[in-house]
C-alpha cells in the first residue's frame, strides 16, 4: 500500500470512527514514519505526487522541496523542519543515506526501491521503498536493487 492510499485509508477511518475510541491519527502518521529511512522514502513519494509521479533529480532539488513544505506536516512525521538534512542519515549506522533520484512512481503505487543504508549492521542494510516498507537485505541483493535490476518481490523471493 502506498503513502497516499494509506492517507486515504486512515483519513477515511477516523471520519467513520469520529468520537468512538479510535487510534489517535497522529500515532498511526508516526508509526508510518518510524525511522529516518521509512521518512525519506515516504517523503520521496509525497515529492513525487506532487511532481506527476517523477522523483527528484537530485539531492539539492529534494532538500529544497522540503524546506518548502509545510513544517507542520513535516513535524507530523517526525522531520524536524529546521534540521531536514537529519532525515538523510540512518538511525541505525549514523551514515548518510544514498538515495535513488529519479525514480519515477506511479499514482497507483510504486514498490521501487529509493532510499539505501550506506554501511548498514552486521553485513545487512536497510533499503526503504515507495510502498511505505523498509527492510535489511544483503549485499547481492542490496546491488541488484540499488542498481535496478530487480523489484523488491524479486528480491524477496529469492530468500531475503
Amino acid at each position: 500500500m502506498n503513502f497516499q492510499s494509506l492517507l486515504v485509508v486512515s483519513l477515511v477511518a477516523m471520519e467513520l470512527c469520529l468520537g468512538c475510541s479510535s487510534p489517535d491519527p497522529a500515532n498511526l502518521l508516526a508509526e508510518a514514519n518510524n525511522s529516518n529511512i521509512q521518512r525519506l522514502a515516504n517523503l520521496y513519494e509525497a515529492y513525487q505526487s506532487r511532481h506527476n509521479w517523477r522523483g527528484p533529480k537530485d539531492e539539492a532539488e529534494f532538500k529544497s522541496f522540503l524546506k518548502g513544505w509545510n513544517p507542520k506536516k513535516l513535524t507530523n512525521v517526525g522531520v524536524d523542519p529546521n534540521a531536514i538534512d537529519d532525515v538523510f542519515v540512518s538511525d541505525r549506522d549514523g551514515e548518510p543515506f544514498q538515495v535513488r533520484y529519479g525514480v519515477p512512481g506511479h499514482i497507483m503505487g510504486s514498490d521501487a526501491p529509493v532510499v539505501f543504508e550506506t554501511t548498514g549492521i552486521d553485513g545487512k542494510r536497510m533499503v526503504g521503498f515507495l510502498n511505505m516498507t523498509s527492510r535489511e537485505v544483503d549485499e547481492a541483493e542490496y546491488n541488484d536493487l540499488w542498481e535496478g535490476k530487480a523489484t523488491p518481490q524479486q528480491s524477496s523471493r529469492h530468500g531475503s
